[in-house]
C-alpha cells in the first residue's frame, strides 16, 4: 500500500520593511533625554542625520514639553556674590559663573528635594560683574549682564556671547539692558529681543529707547534694530515674558502723560508693536503692581485683589485669551505676599508657585499651600554624586528659577 508522504512546506520570514524600522528607531529616540541623544549621534551616520534633522528637533520639543506638563520642571541657577558692598542698589561683584540645576517636585513627602546638575560655564570669567533675570524660550536661556547678554542650551551644555555694539547711550542708569527671547511663528526661528537707551528727557524723566533682535542661526555678528521705535519706554530690570508668539514688556510709566494702562506686545513675526489693555477687573491703583508669567504657553498676569492696606491680600491670576484682546480671570490665591505661578500639575487641581527662595504647592480646591523646596537649603547632584546645599560657603544673592524643557535647538 503506498503512502503519500506530505513534505512541510518552507516558510521564508519577510523582514519588515527598512521604512517601518526607521519609524520605530524614530519614534524610540523621541523619548529619550537629550543627554542620551547626544551619545546616540556617535552610533551611526543615519542616527546622526536623524537626530540632527530640524523636523526631529522639533518633534523631540514637542515630546519633552508634553512630559513637562505631567511632571515640571524647573531651571535653578543660585546667584553668588564676590564679596558686599554696602549701599549698591544692586550689586556689582557677582561671580562669572554661571550654573544650571534642574529641579523637579519630589514624588512623596519622604523623597528628600535635590536639584540634578545639568551644566556649568566659566568660560566668560570676569567677562561681567551683574546679572539680571533670565528669559527663556524652548530650552534656550538668555541671561543679560552688565557687559553682554549670552544665550545658553543647558541640555546641549553649548554657550555663546552675543555681539557687542554701541547702540546703547546710557550706561550709567541701569546695570542690564532688559532683554527676551521667543520663537518666531512664522519662521520658527528663535529671537534675542534688548531695548536700549538712546536719552533721557531731563524735564519728564522719560527715556528715548530702541529695540534690537538677533535672530538665533542667522544673525552671527551683528544685532538689527526694529523700526520704528517702540510705543513706550519700557521698565528697567524686569524681563519680558513669551508668549503666543509675542514677547510682552511692562511700560515705565513714570514721566508719561497720558499714562497707558496696558503692556507692551512686540509680534515676533512681523516685529511690530502693540498695546495689550490690562484686565478690566484690575484695580486701577495696581496698574504697576503686577507680574506676567508664562505658565505652559499662556500668558498670566497676577495682582493682588485690592490696593487696601491689609497684611494678608488673595491674589487673582488672569490670562490672556481671544488673540490678545480679553483677560480671563482664572484662579484666586489665598497667600500672603506676591507668588509666581510656575505649573499647573496634572489634573488642574494643584498649582506650583513660587515666593522669594520658597517653591510651594498650592491646593486650588482646598486653598492649602504647603513648601516643597527651599532653594537657599537645597541639595543638589553634580554628576551624580550629592554635594553640599546650593551656595554652600558662599554668598548667595538671589537664584534665577525659570520653567524648564530640554530640548535639542541649537545655537
Amino acid at each position: 500500500m503506498d503512502m503519500k508522504v506530505c513534505k512541510r512546506r518552507k516558510t521564508t520570514k519577510v523582514p519588515p520593511p527598512t521604512e517601518l524600522l526607521d519609524e520605530l528607531v524614530t519614534e524610540i529616540l523621541l523619548r529619550l533625554p537629550v543627554k542620551s541623544l547626544l551619545r546616540f549621534k556617535c552610533v551611526s551616520k543615519a542616527w546622526r542625520v536623524t537626530i540632527s534633522d530640524p523636523f526631529f528637533v522639533r518633534s523631540h520639543l514637542r515630546q519633552s514639553a508634553s512630559r513637562c506638563r505631567q511632571n515640571p520642571s524647573l531651571l535653578v541657577t543660585p546667584h553668588t556674590l564676590e564679596h558686599v558692598i554696602d549701599g549698591e542698589p544692586w550689586p556689582s561683584t557677582f561671580s562669572s559663573d554661571i550654573s544650571f540645576y534642574q529641579w523637579q517636585p519630589p514624588s512623596s513627602e519622604e523623597e528628600e528635594s535635590e536639584a540634578r546638575f545639568v551644566m556649568h560655564s566659566d568660560d566668560f570669567l570676569e567677562e561681567f560683574n551683574s546679572v539680571c533675570y533670565f528669559a527663556h524660550c524652548d530650552g534656550l536661556v538668555v541671561a543679560p549682564t552688565n557687559t553682554n547678554v549670552y544665550l545658553f542650551n543647558p541640555a546641549t551644555r553649548d554657550a555663546m556671547r552675543l555681539p557687542v555694539n554701541d547702540r546703547n547711550k546710557m550706561y550709567q542708569y541701569v546695570a542690564c539692558l532688559p532683554a527676551g527671547l521667543g520663537r518666531d511663528p512664522r519662521t520658527g526661528r528663535h529671537k534675542v529681543v534688548r531695548a536700549f537707551y538712546r536719552s533721557r528727557n531731563p524735564l519728564t524723566g522719560v527715556h528715548d529707547m530702541g529695540m534690537e533682535v538677533f535672530t538665533v542661526g542667522v544673525d552671527s555678528d551683528s544685532w538689527r534694530e526694529i523700526t520704528p521705535n517702540p510705543l513706550y519706554p519700557v521698565a528697567e530690570w524686569i524681563t519680558p515674558v513669551f508668549a503666543k508668539g509675542a514677547l510682552f514688556w511692562i511700560i515705565e510709566k513714570r514721566g508719561l502723560d497720558p499714562s497707558p494702562r496696558g503692556i507692551l506686545r512686540l509680534s515676533l513675526d512681523d516685529e511690530s508693536f502693540s498695546v495689550t489693555h490690562l484686565p478690566d477687573s484690575l484695580d486701577p491703583a495696581l496698574d504697576e503692581s503686577f507680574i506676567l508669567d508664562e505658565v505652559h504657553g499662556e500668558l498670566f498676569l497676577t495682582a493682588f485683589s485690592s490696593s487696601e492696606l491689609t497684611w494678608r491680600k488673595p491674589l487673582n491670576i488672569w490670562t490672556l485669551v481671544e488673540q490678545d484682546t480679553r483677560w480671563e480671570h482664572r484662579y484666586t490665591l489665598d497667600v500672603s505676599g506676591m507668588a509666581h505661578p510656575v505649573a499647573l500639575l496634572p489634573g488642574g487641581g494643584a498649582m506650583i508657585v513660587r515666593a522669594s527662595h520658597y517653591i510651594s504647592r498650592y491646593d486650588l480646591q482646598t486653598h492649602e499651600i504647603n513648601t516643597i523646596c527651599e532653594l537657599e537649603s537645597l541639595r543638589y547632584q553634580h554628576d551624580g554624586t550629592p554635594e553640599e546645599d546650593a551656595g554652600s560657603g558662599q554668598e548667595i544673592f538671589y537664584f534665577n528659577v525659570i520653567p524648564y524643557t530640554e530640548s535639542l535647538v541649537r545655537i
